[in-house]
């Protein structure tokens, strides 16, 4: 009996490393994981030698895949869980299934279990100066900056959020004139209750002030220019801060695309004062761009952009821009920026243009000038006045109501105006926002006391908000504005009506076909908009990832009217595709709850919003 468990025993042993042998160098297809309640599969795969790659990935891309191997296997069950003590949990306990084994394609698919455990939360924060440096109060300081550290009361333990909090709480020390602060933490752990205290033990050092700066790398920007830009001064109190808003302040000029500045600190000597040393690398003073594309909407579209820094000195640029497409048969605009009005962050512009508007509701000549006065108040907020003076002709539609009296195929007029926008941005990256918020508020004041053949007032707001779940990205937009005219006729130039329908807008229409229409069943456009946009942007391998979004909107002829009952509805889905200019996109919508059911597609770069 013995004999033969034994027997059986050997046997199910060698039938067991036959198979492990067997997968050896066998292609790992498919990753997952079972337990992660906390941290997502694309947080874990990202850190793990492993990585799963799809046979249509391959197929597609030169990723080469993962080639099975029992020592890789052991190695990413201890770096799991390592990932997850950094992340707070302990106790975790992270094993792995056997491999399910496709021996005709080769390959092989690998489930990791883990079991999280309770996390470590925080359960008091507190800020210590070493004995006998008492010129803070250091109470002040810890009720003043507790709520902006990554760690909070009640919240999981993080390693890399306590790192970031160390360097946070250097900087505060930094900032009041201790180049030289050191900042160690001391952790009180209750592996039973699964609490942690935190006290960061801070010896500021001496008081240190700014020595002399050194400047290099420039070539045509002077020194004497550059010092111009400086926040910090040679004596002044030692500030970390005002270094990088030295930085700031020279990349702002647009003639650099490398500044570093660097303190010139010893750690061992405490040298004081600190000297600076500031390397700059200029940009090209002449540069050309090129480029070309299609989209379904501006059809074949081609640009030149030209730009000439340090054009008649100093920071001065010129920037001359032409472009063409199907909604823009011509344009060409020249652009004279002069920076550092009323101070570092201020900029004025002169910019005359002539250009040719072709939409699917109007065709319009336009040439005039532009006068914008933009004011950067800091990395998040922005405000542009711009005073404008144009003359339009807007090409005369059969049976347009607008012009019923009308005999002339053009129709002559001009504008003369104010536009004051402003914009709050968090939202990053750039191209493809993952977190944050942008909000967009503008105000138009046409006619009136600043000349012009109409009066009228145009106001709109646009939000957007970006949350990261996981790999997932949820984001959300609403939009809305009116405008209100002060003449008899009433009447708002095509350009400024608002439009609904396309691309960026609702995808369940074409461009602008969404909202009043002339007899001729062409956009008329209006003076209310509404439009509410839901996008869920997910990865499905490589660079492509996919999204679904549901819409809503419409236009409305009548001033701040909003006709909730009226409002189209769109949904759909679409592919997008990273670039280095940004995802390249192709959109199908179909409009729901609404007679017309024909898809709409769409091609174009950049994310919907």
């Amino acid at each position: 009996m013995l004999r033969r468990l034994l027997f059986t025993c050997f046997g199910l042993w060698l039938c067991t490393a036959q198979m492990l042998y067997a997968q050896e160098n066998y292609e790992i297809r498919k990753v997952s994981f079972k337990g992660n309640k906390s941290l997502e599969k694309s947080f874990l795969l990202e850190r793990m030698a492993i990585k799963e790659v799809s046979g249509l990935q391959k197929l597609v891309t030169s990723d080469e895949p993962v080639l099975y191997n029992n020592e890789l296997i052991g190695l990413d069950v201890e770096r799991l869980q390592k990932i997850y003590q950094r992340e707070g949990y302990i106790d975790v306990k992270v094993s792995v299934e056997p491999p399910i084994v496709n021996d005709k394609k080769q390959t092989v698919k690998l489930r990791f279990i883990v079991d999280e455990g309770e996390p470590v939360l925080v359960d008091s924060i507190h800020f210590k100066l070493v004995q006998g440096m008492q010129q803070f109060n250091i109470d002040s300081l810890e009720e003043q900056h507790l709520k902006k550290l990554q760690l909070k009361n009640e919240k999981r333990f993080r390693d890399e959020a306590l790192e970031e909090d160390v360097v946070y709480v250097q900087n505060i020390f930094r900032n009041l004139g201790h180049a030289y602060v050191d900042v160690q933490y001391e952790l009180t752990l209750n592996p039973e209750k699964k609490t942690t205290g935190i006290t960061y033990k801070i010896t500021p050092g001496p008081v240190c002030n700014f020595g002399e700066t050194e400047i290099s790398g420039n070539n045509h920007v002077s020194e004497t220019f550059i010092r111009k830009q400086f926040d910090h001064t040679e004596g002044e109190l030692y500030n970390k801060s005002l270094l990088t808003e030295t930085r700031q302040a020279l990349y702002h000029l647009q003639l650099f695309r490398v500044v570093s500045v660097l303190p010139q600190k010893n750690e061992s000597t405490l040298k004081n004062p600190i000297p600076v040393k500031l390397y700059v690398e200029e940009a090209p003073r002449v540069n050309t761009e090129f480029g070309a594309g299609y989209g379904t909407e501006d059809k074949f579209r081609a640009f030149v952009d030209f730009n000439y820094l340090g054009f008649l000195g100093t920071a001065r640029r010129i920037n001359i821009y032409a472009k063409h497409s199907a909604l823009v048969p011509y344009h060409l605009s020249v652009k004279w920026t002069q920076p550092q009005i009323f101070d570092k962050k201020g900029s004025v512009s002169l910019n005359p243009f002539i250009s040719s508007n072709s939409e699917p509701g109007y065709n319009t000549r336009t040439y005039g000038i532009n006068v914008p006065v933009s004011y950067n108040f800091n990395s998040r907020l922005s405000s542009t006045l711009t005073y404008y003076l144009e003359n339009v002709e807007q090409e005369i539609e059969v049976g347009d109501p607008d012009f019923k009296d009308v005999e002339d195929e053009k129709f002559p007029y001009n504008k003369s105006g104010t536009l004051l926008s402003t914009v709050f941005s968090t939202a990053r990256p750039k191209f493809s926002p993952e977190r944050g918020v942008n909000l967009s508020l503008g105000v138009k004041l046409n006619g009136y006391f600043l000349g012009g053949d109409f009066s009228y007032t145009r106001l709109w707001a646009d939000m957007r908000t970006y949350h990261k779940i996981g790999g997932w990205v949820l984001a959300f937009r609403v939009m809305g504005g009116g405008i209100q005219s002060s003449d008899e006729s009433n009447f708002i130039p095509v350009e400024d009506r608002f439009y609904s329908g396309g691309s960026n807008s609702v995808r369940g229409w074409n461009r602008s076909q969404l909202g009043p229409k002339r007899e001729s069943g062409s956009p008329m456009g209006g003076k209310s908009i509404l439009e509410t946009n839901m996008e869920l942007r997910y990865p499905l391998f490589w660079r492509i990832s996919g999204v679904a979004f549901f819409e809503a909107g419409n236009v409305w002829t009548d001033s701040y009217q909003y006709k909730l009952n009226d409002l189209g509805y769109a949904t759909g889905a679409g592919i997008r595709i990273e670039t280095p200019i940004g995802p390249v996109r192709f959109d199908v919508g179909v409009p729901v709850w609404n007679k017309k059911r024909s898809p709409q597609f769409f091609i174009s770069v950049g994310q919907a919003f």
